[in-house]
């Protein structure tokens, strides 16, 4: 019913993501006190760091279901992918309200907003330049992000012959906030510069089972999306393929890097609520008619969701 409901073509549907989130975030809202004030022991929690979060969430949930729409993932538009990110991404947000870690998934999303517009055009360079530049800012805001540049590379030259010229822009567009950075940094006179911490692992010890379930659901569901994936459509195009093969990019690079950075930091953390995962699952619950399986996983992950807002109660 869910499934059915959020991918009709419906621009109404978009009110129920302000709706998730603020619904997820005041009812987590003495948990993300707590977790602020481990974190942020020298800034107090207030209700304007509760609505700057909201306005980041929310922003990212509205672009992150424009990036889907656009790009040919479905027959038609559909709001079914932003409210996935709005409900998962919102939970993840009450047990880590670190802002910078969603200003760069912010970033992120816009940095692939504008890669996944390169495919086929004749004039990429603004696009390019934009791509990277919000992959740097992504990147100085999260150092895990390291593998966008490599990326986007790879995702222009599937469609483009190999230029000299856009692979120097990228590198520009992508250095160009560490450099804006370094230089305030001089100017200032500021002896270490503002690298933020990326401890971003979702860890709670008090519920081990409940993790352990929630990963290998989670990991199984990344891949039944990446078999959905490369279920050819009956209606697909170039550009659709095009999409497709940069998702499954992001996701196999993001996956190798969390599961390094969890292995060389900590075994017990793991980011599990970023873009690109969400991104897939989106997918392939958008297309749950081609499978079976998918309502059933996509029922046992919103069960997961409802024991940890009844957690929060």
């Amino acid at each position: 019913m869910i499934l059915r409901t959020l991918t009709q073509n419906s621009p109404l549907l978009l009110f129920a993501y302000p709706l998730t989130i603020l619904l997820i975030l005041f009812s987590g809202v003495d948990e993300m006190n707590w977790h602020w004030t481990q974190s942020f022991p020298e800034w107090s929690w207030n209700w304007g760091w509760f609505s700057l979060l909201f306005i980041v969430q929310m922003t990212s949930a509205f672009l992150f279901n424009n990036l889907y729409n656009r790009n040919e993932l479905y027959v038609q538009p559909s709001y079914l992918a932003g409210w996935i990110y709005a409900l998962g991404s919102s939970i993840a947000m009450v047990q880590f309200p670190q802002l910078q870690y969603w200003l760069a998934e912010l970033s992120l999303i816009a940095s692939c907003h504008f890669l996944f517009q390169i495919f086929r055009q004749k004039r990429v360079y603004h696009l390019i330049l934009l791509s990277t530049l919000f992959a740097g800012i992504s990147f100085l805001l999260n150092p895990l992000f390291f593998f966008l540049p490599i990326v986007i590379l790879i995702g222009i030259n599937l469609t483009r012959p190999f230029s000299i010229r856009e692979t120097m822009l990228l590198i520009i567009g992508f250095c160009l906030p560490w450099i804006y950075l370094t230089c305030y940094q001089y100017t200032q006179g500021n002896a270490e510069f503002w690298i933020l911490s990326s401890n971003i692992g979702l860890h709670d010890s008090e519920r081990p089972l409940q993790l352990q379930f929630q990963f290998w659901l989670f990991c199984i569901i990344v891949i039944l999306g990446i078999f959905g994936l490369l279920h050819k459509d009956d209606r697909q195009t170039n550009k659709t393929q095009q999409s497709k093969n940069i998702i499954l990019l992001l996701v196999l690079s993001s996956t190798i890097v969390n599961i390094g950075w969890s292995i060389w930091n900590n075994p017990m953390q793991i980011s599990l609520f970023t873009m690109p995962w969400l991104l897939i699952w989106g997918h392939y619950w958008t297309h749950y008619r081609t499978s079976l399986l998918a309502p059933i996983f996509f029922y046992l992950w919103l069960t997961t969701c409802i024991l940890v807002f009844l957690h929060w109660l």
